[in-house]
This record gives structure tokens, sequence and C-alpha cells, in this order.
């Protein structure tokens, strides 16, 4: 059973809720009930305010790490009950799809009207706020009502999510949640922000409940830790992006590495077929194009360029081939093939490298990011009549991959490459 608390922006009321049912629930021993919370115009990514952070510390609540989340589709329908704070919080939930799971927090502990909102008050203020919450929220969780919906909760679609920061851009939601339908799957895949404190505890928490999802930068490696069982790919790489549950356990992958096999193979025919390849990044996507070039190819030389030095000397430390090396230049060498394993090139018209500044024009161009039309780097790339490929290729095979990896069979065949067009 999951519970969601719904305030505003997700910095005061609601937060506050989530840590004081949560702290309820584990000191009563009510085991298989979840809590969350969320803000109807929330600005994801915020820190709970100043205020509700010192008096919930007053009674040894701990909110230094939460962050806001925007509520949506997604989480109503994920949520086996919605306490909201205000009318204006429980219309916006019936509109994003809720149904008689969703309820005023002071009608579901058996009185009535709004939580008044503390936001700019003093800390007298955010202190009867909070006192008002313990009542009813241990009101609302001692409801006979609320142990029915306990004893028999209602079927619920599995929920699955891309975890990572930013994740806005991504188009995994559409792609996934386009296959769910055609395949008739009860699931749903959003984006969710998450600072690396949260990424490891709700990447168990959807996989325990029976969902799963991808990690993207900057995460990957910090993922790994919350894995029960991992492939020999995250091993190699220090990096996951998908997980899932099977008996019990959390489950790791890292898909990046054959997704980007696929892509190596098509360009396969442009390159010197011993090639010297410069990457750029030492991120997790980064190491799962290393790992590929060193146990999958005849790379003669791989060379790793990082804007952060330190970073870079770890990736080369961590695979310990003596193929790999790290540049202080993005200029160095005589690169046949160029990938970009960093995030410039999102956004804007910066490049992570000026192709023609390099001591010759490499042989093939991969960009691992993807946006609406060429990026930059491919652009450059086709001027200058190299064969290029950017992240839309990648990401359609990990994705792919992944949904194999959750479900154990094959997306159904051309339905996420519709998705992405």
């Amino acid at each position: 059973m999951h519970i969601t608390f719904v305030c505003t922006g997700n910095t005061c009321r609601s937060p506050m809720a989530e840590a004081i049912a949560r702290r309820s629930l584990a000191l009563s021993g009510r085991h298989g009930v979840t809590v969350g919370s969320a803000g109807v115009a929330a600005f994801g990514g915020s820190p709970a305010s100043e205020g509700a952070r010192t008096v919930a510390a007053e009674v040894g609540l701990e909110l230094s790490g939460h962050l806001s989340t925007l509520l949506t589709e997604e989480i109503v329908a994920a949520s086996d009950l919605v306490l909201c704070m205000g009318a204006g919080h429980l219309a916006r939930s019936l509109e994003l799809g809720g149904d008689d799971r969703c309820h005023l927090l002071a009608e579901a502990a058996g009185e009535s009207g709004d939580v008044p909102d503390p936001f700019g008050g003093s800390h007298d203020t955010y202190r009867a706020t909070l006192a008002e919450l313990q009542r009813l929220v241990e009101a609302a969780l001692a409801a006979d009502w609320v142990a029915e919906a306990r004893a028999a909760p209602r079927e619920r679609p599995a929920v699955f999510a891309l975890l990572g920061d930013p994740v806005a851009h991504s188009l995994s939601p559409a792609i996934q949640n386009a296959v769910f339908v055609a395949d008739r799957r009860s699931a749903i895949y959003h984006a969710r922000r998450v600072s690396g404190e949260q990424c490891g505890p709700v990447l168990r928490s959807l996989a325990l409940a029976g969902g799963g999802g991808n990690v993207t930068s900057p995460h990957k490696a910090r993922a790994v830790g919350f894995l029960d069982r991992s492939t020999e790919a995250v091993a190699a790489t220090g990096a996951c992006n998908v997980f899932w549950s099977a008996d019990g356990e959390v489950w790791g992958d890292n898909t990046d590495v054959e997704a980007f096999g696929s892509v190596w193979g098509d360009l396969a025919p442009a390159t010197d077929g011993n090639p010297e390849v410069l990457v750029l990044g030492a991120g997790g996507a980064a190491r799962a194009v290393v790992h590929f070039l060193l146990t999958s190819t005849e790379a003669a030389r791989v060379c790793i360029w990082n804007r952060g030095a330190e970073r870079a000397a770890t990736l080369v430390s961590h695979f310990g081939d003596p193929r790999l090396a790290q540049v202080a230049r993005r200029r160095a060498g005589n690169p046949s093939v160029v990938v970009n394993a960093t995030s410039v090139g999102t956004r804007g018209s910066s490049s992570p490298v000026d192709l023609e500044a390099l001591p010759r024009p490499p042989l093939a161009v991969i960009d691992l990011v993807y946006r609406r039309g060429p990026t930059p780097l491919c652009r450059q790339a086709d001027r200058l009549g190299i064969p290029s490929r950017d992240g839309r290729g990648m990401l359609l095979r990990q994705a792919e991959a992944s949904y194999s990896r959750w479900f154990g069979e094959p997306p159904p065949e051309g339905a996420m490459a519709r998705a992405a067009e």
C-alpha cells in the first residue's frame, strides 16, 4: 500500500506529513505501507523550507534530504491513498486521474477543513502546523477504512522511472509508455529527478514494489551500491543503468554496453579496423563505451579526456588496460573515431570538441547526446563528410534491452522507434 501526501510546493506540509507517517508506521510495526509526498505547483528538486526543517528536527524528524516533486498522473495512479492538505490540492489530484482514493487529510482523520500553509511564517507558525499534522496523520493511519485498504489493496500499475538529474529532456517516458500501451502492460513510466542521496532508496523502493526503471547521469556509478545482484557488465563498468527485482532481490545491469555495441557496428565499416578512439567524458556512459571497446573491438588505443582530470584517472585505473590512457588535451593523438560521452550539446550550440582542430579529421563520430535535430557535433561531422550517429539509436537499443530485463521478453517490434519519432 502506498500513501502520497499532497500540498502546494512540497516543501512544508506534505514533507512534514510524510516524515510523521514514516516514523509512525515504523514504530508501530505496520509493514507493507510506503509513503511519499508531492506538490501541485512544486518546482522539482527544491529543499524543504527552513522552517519545516527546523521544527521537524526539534521532534526528531529529518527533512534535510528532502527534494520537492511535482504531482503527476503517474504518482496519482501509483498511490492507494492520496491525502491532500487543502481543497485545491484535492481538486488537482482528481484532475490528474484521482478517484475515491483521494481525500482531504482532515476528512481521513474524521475531521474537516484545510491544513493551514505555514510558508513564510514564523517558527511558531510552523510548530503549530506540525502539531496539527501529527494529530491528523496519526488519526488517518488509525482509521478503519485505511486498515481495510491495506487488507485488500487495489490492483495498481507497476511503476517504472528514469532516475537522474536532469531528466526533463528525456524521451524515455514517451517511448516506454507507448510500448506499455501497445503491449497492454499494466505499467507506467515517468522521469524522476533525484539527488545522489535519494537515488538508492528510490531505486530500491520502485524495484521491490514490483516495478523498476533506468538510471542516468550522474547516478549510474552510485546506483551499483544499492543492488543485491548485478550482471558482469555492471561489475566490469562499475555503473548500472537499469534495475528491477526478482525473488525479493534488486537486480541491475548495464544495457549501455550492448546498446553502444549496436551503434558501433553501424559505423564499423568507416573505421580503419584497428582504430585509435578518443572518448570525451568519464561518467557511467563513458565506462560502458570503454568496456565495449576494450572487450569487443580491436581498438589499438583508447584515450580518455574529461574536464575533471581526477575522474578520468579513476576510470583509467578502474579498467587497468595498457591500451587505455588519459589525455590532458582533447586534441591529443590522431583518433580515428571520436565518441562524445558528455552532456555537452544537449542544449544550445556548444560542441564538446572542434573536429577541425584535431590533427586529422576522424573517420567516424558517435555522439551519445540526442535532441531534436542533429547535435552540434553531428552537424559539424555532416558538414565535413564524416559518418556520424547521435544518441537516439543508442537510446532505443538500451530501452529495448531494459524492457527485456523487466518483462523477460522483447518489446513489440518497431513500437519504440515509432514512439521516438
